[in-house]
């Protein structure tokens, strides 16, 4: 018997989703084979962004890649995260969890820059069989043709190909999930009504190695990373409705946006904690790396269309304050991959061709999954908002207070002894259809 054509896949963004489902889906089972192209609309691999993390399943999934190794070399220490009152001392610090058992702090054991993560992820497969990678296109356009047999994809650069199945993986902005769906239904994005503006500026003496977090009244705020030596990671917060959101985001340059954030924060620097240091390093060489978003979340009622489906951020983003993205995108991929194998690989026959099921792995995998994403997704957003930003100074004293007590009585111990990271009952399923990584 002659073995089927390869699975022709087109995924859109090379960030962590798309690599991590190419990773898996080159585990297929015999003789089922892909050939797999990754497009990214930046010119080179975006190796950039601010720390991430690892929890729960989405740690599982990654080791299921057997790239447990190479992520573990690039893990960020962070030994935890200090809350600051207003005169910057430190009002109360919670340790992370290293023991890779129990319920994880703010700092996780598995914490990494998205750019190393990337990295990682492009080693792992740029040399793979069947794998190319195209840099500085998108997706323009997609049809289904052939009685829903493939979908052909018009690209940026001009070019038209044919393919079995279109993943978009091309974050919370998704072209892909915009064009995916003709029957009149919106976007799926809701805005969480809180944007951050992410920049690095030149060390100092004192500056921790732990994260920090200063709460500011009139819905403000600001934290502190320190991943490497030679710099420092600072984040601005800042909540609001529309009309405050387009005032910090919708400018036509850099050094506009800049100036936005700067005139928010422009009656605290006058402190005694450094923020006057932070809103000066806006315009630091260093500082060149700043770019600002408003954290939202994607809900979709479904995830596909046809041999079109959306993973990760694309898909069903559950915002950055959850801590679960990478860990959902982990997860997605292998859930992904999985469900094609098994649906695909079943009693594979001659003049019979296995693809014709990618619809049915399409619908297992949504029927898998959402569990999961709804457990992350469903938080009380606004609350949570309100906490980073609170509107009130006695809201920022009442939230120190709750927080010195809650590190006096070592509760957060308690949660990361008894507690767990794993969301509601959903675990990770096995696919034994897929093989094991290669070392």
């Amino acid at each position: 018997m002659s073995p089927p054509p390869p699975l022709r896949v087109l995924i859109s963004g090379a960030g962590i989703a798309g690599p991590a489902l190419a990773l898996n889906l080159s585990r297929l089972p015999s003789p089922l084979k892909c050939t797999i192209t990754i497009v990214e609309r930046h010119p080179d691999l975006r190796a950039s962004g601010q720390q991430i993390d690892l929890r729960g399943q989405g740690v599982v999934a990654m080791r299921k890649l057997g790239i447990e190794p190479q992520v573990r070399a690039v893990v960020v220490d962070e030994p935890g995260v200090r809350i600051l009152n207003r005169k910057g001392k430190t009002q109360a610090y919670f340790g992370s969890n290293k023991t890779g058992k129990g319920a994880q702090s703010f700092s996780a054991e598995w914490e990494i820059m998205r750019g190393d993560l990337c990295r990682v992820l492009y080693d792992a497969t740029v040399d793979l069989p069947g794998v190319r990678y195209v840099f500085g296109t998108t997706v323009e356009t997609f049809e289904h043709v052939k009685g829903g047999k493939a979908v052909k994809v018009k690209l940026s650069d001009g070019s038209e190909e044919e393919y079995d199945l279109l993943v978009g993986c091309d974050g919370v902005g998704s072209r892909v999930r915009r064009r995916m769906f003709t029957d009149g239904r919106k976007d799926g994005l809701f805005p969480a009504g809180i944007a951050c503006a992410f920049y690095s500026i030149p060390p100092a003496e004192g500056d921790t190695p732990d994260a920090t977090w200063c709460h500011l009244s009139g819905r403000r705020g600001f934290m502190t990373r320190r991943d490497r030596e030679d710099c420092l990671r600072v984040y601005l917060m800042c909540a609001g409705d529309d009309e405050q959101m387009a005032k910090l985001l919708k400018h036509s340059t850099v050094a506009e946006q800049k100036e936005a954030w700067a005139e928010v924060f422009k009656h605290d620097l006058l402190d005694a904690w450094g923020i006057r240091r932070f809103i000066e390093g806006l315009h630091s060489p260093q500082a060149d790396d700043f770019y600002a978003v408003e954290f939202a979340q994607v809900k979709l009622d479904n995830w596909s269309e046809g041999r079109v489906v959306v993973l990760g951020d694309a898909g069903f983003c559950p915002a950055p304050l959850t801590g679960q993205g990478t860990s959902l995108a982990f997860a997605g991929a292998y859930v992904l991959a999985g469900e094609i194998a098994r649906a695909c690989g079943k009693d594979v026959q001659e003049d019979v061709n296995p693809w014709d099921n990618v619809p049915v792995a399409l619908a297992a995998y949504e029927t898998e999954l959402k569990p999961f994403v709804k457990t992350v997704q469903d938080v009380p957003v606004k609350r949570i908002v309100s906490f980073m930003c609170p509107e009130s100074a006695w809201v920022v004293s009442l939230i120190h207070w709750a927080a010195w007590l809650i590190a006096v009585l070592r509760l957060n111990q308690l949660a990361a002894k008894f507690g767990s990271d794993d969301k509601g009952s959903w675990r990770l399923p096995d696919y034994p259809e897929l093989s094991a990584p290669k070392s």
